[in-house]
């Protein structure tokens, strides 16, 4: 997972994806367009671009990244390739030529959504709604939502203070600019074009030649228990505050960073705890 995925996706993405469940569920939302191809400049601690493809209202996905991270005097390099399905979710490591794939996670929570009662499915919508409220109380209640627009679009506009703003496409999960500063780093992700008119190929959802991505059983296994664990949860009346308390999100901030560094805990070591933290979100907020 590369550097401006952890940063995005941590402080931005995760609390504009509850939003999307105020009147739809997840696997239910349709982008405001059919296809379009989305460009990104990446600056600051990490630079470089990617591109997002986008069909069929959001059910195909491709993201092409290509960057370089600069991080205590090192630089490192990366190019992925994610492919995401109504099925699948297919990453590439075009640099470690490896692959793999899991299941979309949207299939796995409507397989076990459709598995509740009337009134369950009741307190899910209930709890999954409220769940950005609770996440913002946990972070110390530094997390403002607001609309705004970006490149002509209506956008959430999530700020947590003092690490972040992103400018998220309303109602959806598709970021158009986010800016995160902590820890001394900062990272910038901004959509320069979205374009509409022109066809998104067929070819950008084709898997990288020479790499097949191999089912991922254990990632895999890791992903139903983090679904079943959310629908247990929220399924019951007190779910949405039941899975605050087992979340813990709100211990990971900026002052715990801090005090890591003061432990003597290495750059490498926080980024691999953030990057658990980014895993676990991004699985609620899908």
């Amino acid at each position: 997972m590369n550097m401006r995925r952890l940063l995005v996706v941590s402080l931005g993405v995760l609390m504009t994806g509850t939003l999307a469940w105020g009147a739809e569920f997840p696997w239910e939302v349709k982008l405001p367009f059919k296809e379009a191809t989305i460009h990104y400049q990446l600056s600051g601690m990490e630079q470089g671009e990617e591109v997002l493809y986008i069909k069929d209202y959001g059910r195909m996905l491709a993201s092409y990244h290509t960057a370089s991270t600069s991080m205590m005097g090192m630089t490192t390099k990366s190019e992925t390739v994610e492919i995401t399905t109504p099925d699948w979710v297919s990453t590439y490591d075009l640099v470690e030529q490896t692959a793999s794939k899991t299941t979309n996670p949207n299939k796995l929570y409507q397989r076990e959504y459709n598995k509740l009662s009337r009134s369950e499915k009741k307190n899910f919508k209930k709890n999954a709604t409220s769940l950005g409220a609770g996440m913002s109380a946990q972070m110390g209640g530094d997390v403002t939502q607001t609309k705004g627009s970006f490149l002509g679009y209506d956008c959430d506009v999530v700020t947590v203070k003092g690490m972040s703003t992103s400018y998220v496409l309303e109602g959806t999960d598709i970021p158009l600019k986010t800016v995160v500063s902590m820890m001394g780093m900062k990272s910038t992700v901004e959509a320069t074009t979205v374009d509409t008119s022109s066809p998104v190929p067929d070819s950008v959802f084709e898997p990288p030649v020479g790499l097949t991505a191999e089912y991922d059983p254990q990632a895999e296994a890791a992903l139903e228990g983090t679904v079943q664990q959310m629908v247990n949860s929220f399924k019951e009346p007190d779910g949405g505050a039941t899975m605050q308390q087992q979340s813990g999100m709100g211990a990971m901030t900026t002052p715990r960073m801090d005090a890591m560094q003061a432990d003597g805990v290495s750059a490498d070591e926080q980024a691999e705890m953030m990057r658990r933290m980014q895993e676990a979100m991004k699985n609620m907020q899908q």
